[in-house]
């Protein structure tokens, strides 16, 4: 792996490359960007040239050999568990980082999803980035960064990662993933890859969703509810339709759609909330349903 061979973002490959060249290495960063965008890949790439012990890379530095093999010594990552990073994971963390380095000159420390760190996890993680060891660089990545306590987005540099363009999109699903979805689905993806893959799995729970919002306003209430059945069906997936369902809203353009976003960002807060499942799809698509048809709405009050 390289960042040749990252999509991209060619600007923030430019910048990190050019930061390990001149070892102009700073304590902690935060990569911030849409889910799926290659936050994560670009983050692992910068760790494994940060403990490199060779100028130019070579097959045979013992560091990179050790970081391919996912064995080593200076290298900690750290993910959320049942989607939660807590605070044992940073104490954890922190009794290793004052290790010194074993293999490379540096420590490097990898939090994924940052903003799942509990609000004991990140006072916690507070401590470290206020004073880090010389050897330790830790790098957080991000798809929410308000969720992030502002002592800790102080104390990091910030890299923010830009959508990826539609045409890049395609090409690498057609020369990865032999298929070649057309334009307009691919942009439902927000120029993230990871959408655009998970879009391309589920598809055709996506055009059914695609065939719900379409008919939402030609239909009453009844068949709307069943043709409904495809979310109530969902529970799994439900925080990534929701996401693609205000995406197709908002690109229609109209009013009336624009006004339902609302109802799914209060659906996502009730779900996440952990509020009944079929009772919030019913709020969503009722409450959608009403906007949408306004007419049928007013002539039955």
């Amino acid at each position: 792996m390289s960042f040749e061979n990252i999509v991209g973002n060619n600007k923030v490959k430019a910048f990190l490359e050019q930061s390990v060249k001149e070892n102009h290495i700073l304590h902690s960063y935060l990569f911030s960007g849409i889910e799926g965008i290659g936050k994560t890949l670009f983050a692992r790439e910068f760790a494994r040239q940060l403990l490199c012990l060779e100028k130019e890379e070579n097959e045979n530095c013992l560091s990179c050999q050790k970081y391919y093999s996912h064995n080593h010594p200076d290298f900690y990552e750290i993910e959320p568990e049942n989607n939660t990073i807590k605070i044992e994971q940073i104490r954890q963390m922190q009794e290793k980082i004052l290790e010194k380095p074993i293999t490379s000159k540096r420590k490097v420390y990898l939090i994924i999803d940052s903003d799942t760190m509990t609000k004991e996890a990140q006072n916690c993680l507070l401590k470290t980035l206020e004073e880090p060891p010389e050897y330790a660089t830790i790098v957080l990545t991000t798809s929410n960064e308000s969720k992030l306590l502002n002592t800790i987005k102080s104390r990091c540099m910030k890299i923010s990662f830009e959508p990826i363009e539609t045409l890049k999109i395609q090409e690498y699903l057609k020369k990865q993933m032999q298929i070649e979805p057309s334009l307009e689905w691919i942009k439902r993806s927000e120029g993230s890859i990871g959408k655009a893959i998970k879009l391309q799995e589920k598809k055709e729970i996506y055009e059914k969703v695609n065939e719900l919002l379409e008919n939402i306003e030609k239909q009453d209430k009844i068949a709307t509810l069943k043709q409904a059945e495809v979310l109530y069906e969902q529970k799994e997936n439900i925080q990534d339709i929701l996401e693609y369902i205000n995406v197709f809203l908002y690109n229609t353009k109209e009013k009336q759609k624009w006004n339902c976003i609302p109802y799914v960002e209060q659906t996502k807060k009730r779900l996440l909330a952990s509020s009944n499942y079929d009772m919030c799809i019913d709020y969503l698509v009722m409450n959608m349903w009403e906007e949408m048809n306004e007419k049928y709405s007013r002539s039955s009050i």
